[in-house]
C-alpha cells in the first residue's frame, strides 16, 4: 500500500486504511509539497493538523506523530506551534462533542500508540518547561515528552501488523476516548 519510505507518512497511510476498512469517517489533511526553490515565492496554507475522524457524534481533530525514539520532542521542527494552537482552538467546542489531541506511535517499541488529549499535553509541557515535578508523571523532560508519560497520562491504541502495514483499532479508541473525555463534556 505505503509506496513511501517516511514512516510518519506511512503511519498516516496506515491510519486512513484503518479508518476506511472500519468505516470510520476520517478526513485527511493533505500535505502540499513546494519544491525548495520556490518556497519563498508560493504561500501554502498550514495544515492544523493531519485528520479529523467522526464516529458516534464526536469528532477527533488529530495530529499524528511516529517516532522511532522513547520520546515525543517538542521541538518546533516535529510539534509545529500551529499544530498545538489548533488542536487548543478545537478544544473550545468539546461541549459540542469534540476532542482533540497528538497520536504519538512508537515504532520502535513494538509499534505502541497512544493518543494523548491537547489538554493533557499542555499541561505536561508547561510543568515540564518549568521544571516542576509531580506524581502524576513518571519522568519530567524540558525538551520532549518520555514514552513512560504517555503512558502514564494517554489512551492506548491497540493495532496490530498485517503482512506489512499496521491496522490500527479505530472503533476502540473512539469508544475508550468517549469513555474517559467525553463523558465529562458532552451532553
Amino acid at each position: 500500500m505505503s509506496k513511501t519510505k517516511d514512516p510518519g507518512k506511512i503511519f498516516q497511510n496506515n491510519w486512513a486504511e484503518s479508518c476506511k476498512k472500519e468505516k470510520v469517517l476520517c478526513h485527511r489533511f493533505r500535505d502540499i509539497f513546494i519544491p525548495p526553490e520556490f518556497r519563498t515565492k508560493i504561500k501554502t496554507p498550514k495544515n492544523p493538523y493531519d485528520f479529523i475522524v467522526f464516529s458516534n457524534h464526536y469528532e477527533f481533530p488529530v495530529e499524528l506523530k511516529s517516532v522511532a525514539d522513547n520520546k515525543v520532542s517538542f521541538s518546533e521542527s516535529i510539534i509545529r506551534p500551529h499544530q498545538i494552537d489548533a488542536l487548543i482552538e478545537a478544544n473550545k467546542y468539546k461541549s459540542d462533542g469534540v476532542i482533540p489531541g497528538f497520536i504519538f506511535n512508537f515504532r520502535t517499541y513494538n509499534n505502541e500508540t497512544w493518543f494523548v488529549h491537547i489538554e493533557d499535553f499542555i499541561e505536561y509541557k508547561q510543568i515540564a518547561e518549568a521544571g516542576v515535578k509531580l506524581e502524576k508523571y513518571p519522568k519530567i523532560n524540558k525538551r520532549s515528552m518520555p514514552i513512560e508519560t504517555v503512558r502514564a497520562i494517554g489512551l492506548k491504541i491497540n493495532n496490530y501488523k498485517m503482512k506489512i502495514n499496521y491496522h490500527y483499532c479505530i472503533r476502540e479508541f473512539v469508544q475508550y476516548a468517549i469513555e474517559k473525555y467525553g463523558s465529562k463534556f458532552h451532553s
